[in-house]
């Protein structure tokens, strides 16, 4: 694998004016740990000074108050080049599209609506297949009805990225879970372990780009050309789940050559975080019902992540409890932890969640209750999973 054409952009302003070129960062050492890719770059200039032609995607059913929220940071993106938003009602029917004819009486140089009349097959993958062969523009960028940007720059940024070199076809970005959009502290457990849990596969899967494996990413911050969905054969291959509609593309597509990511605070994307424990389970089996799809290497090593994580506890909880030599058993549990505390710590601060420094250790041991029980009896379930978002 040629490492050294994946790029990822770490931004280097917070300014309100338009940002300069972004720095890119190219992989020329590596070496990887349980959380993270300690990397050594060269940085060199990148992308251009106008913006690419995109397309911004939001496939949407039964969304009309998160439309009537979100829809104006989308609307207000700065970007130096020619953009539409796209937004494709899939057969809502409440009032999302008295919500939309309102936006798109404002804003009809910018913004189209592509309307499906009946809805067909479960999940978005049809409803978002049409409104990609629907769009302008050759470049794709994804968010939910759901979603707000950090700032103004989002489709900026992901649109430099994904032009920064010719070979980049898709750029991953980060879009993290918040009590309220943009609000992060919460003394409530369920949000501030989903933030967690939610920086922690980011961590995962922008190391695993990095390292030249890239695996998945999420559809509320995805970007790329169109020619690689069509390379793709769309969503032919998994049309009949409702989840999959990003991390499968990607997993089908991604290389490391053809893959970067952002990490420009500007470009972040949030989503409200689920408010309890029995939403929070929703979401992990929809996540999770795309898992059995995914490429079998791929499978294979997050397998034996997760089965090191859960088994490292219960090793120690075996050999505390037997006795057997517990200052040895003490002490490699606190190096693990203070490693882990050094290079999560790091990353935490990198993806603007600072505050959940100090949970690691109980959210840490949390995890491994969620790999090593949740995730199977998920995976068992027979329920079907229901998509109610855009």
């Amino acid at each position: 694998l040629d490492h050294g054409h994946l790029t990822m952009d770490f931004g280097q302003s917070q300014s309100p004016i338009y940002p300069p070129k972004p720095w890119r960062r190219r992989v020329t050492n590596h070496q990887f740990t349980r959380h993270s890719l300690f990397i050594r770059h060269s940085f060199n200039g990148g992308g251009g000074e106008g913006g690419s032609p995109t397309t911004i995607i939001i496939c949407a059913r039964n969304e009309a108050e998160n439309l009537r929220r979100f829809l104006p940071a989308i609307l207000a993106q700065q970007f130096d080049g020619q953009w539409e938003l796209l937004v494709v009602d899939d057969a809502s029917d409440d009032a999302t599209p008295e919500v939309l004819r309102g936006f798109l009486e404002k804003n009809s140089d910018c913004m189209r609506v592509l309307r499906m009349v009946e809805k067909t097959s479960p999940g978005k993958k049809h409803a978002l297949t049409q409104g990609i062969e629907a769009a302008k523009f050759d470049q794709i960028l994804l968010t939910d009805a759901d979603c707000e940007p950090a700032s103004a720059y989002w489709l900026a940024h992901m649109s430099a990225m994904l032009t920064a070199r010719p070979e980049t076809e898709m750029v991953l970005g980060y879009g993290p879970m918040s009590v309220g959009v943009k609000v992060h502290r919460s003394p409530c457990i369920v949000h501030n372990f989903s933030r967690y849990e939610t920086a922690s596969v980011a961590v995962q899967y922008f190391s695993f780009a990095l390292a030249g494996m890239p695996y998945m990413g999420v559809g509320r911050n995805l970007a790329f050309k169109r020619e690689v969905f069509t390379r793709a054969g769309g969503f032919s291959a998994h049309a009949h789940i409702p989840s999959g509609d990003d991390d499968l593309l990607v997993n089908a597509v991604a290389n490391a050559r053809n893959t970067a990511i952002c990490l420009d605070p500007d470009s972040f994307v949030y989503s409200k975080a689920p408010d309890n424990w029995s939403a929070w389970l929703r979401q992990k089996q929809r996540h999770l019902a795309a898992g059995p799809y995914y490429q079998w290497q791929h499978k294979l090593v997050l397998g034996l992540l997760a089965l090191s994580h859960t088994g490292f506890y219960m090793l120690f909880i075996v050999l505390i409890w037997a006795g057997i030599a517990p200052e040895i058993i003490l002490g490699v549990f606190l190096l693990r932890l203070l490693s882990i505390l050094f290079v999560f710590g790091k990353m935490l601060r990198v993806l603007r969640e600072p505050d959940l420094f100090w949970r690691i250790p109980v959210y840490d041991a949390l995890l491994a209750v969620y790999y090593g029980a949740i995730v199977p009896w998920l995976l068992i379930r027979k329920r079907s999973v229901e998509w109610r978002r855009g």
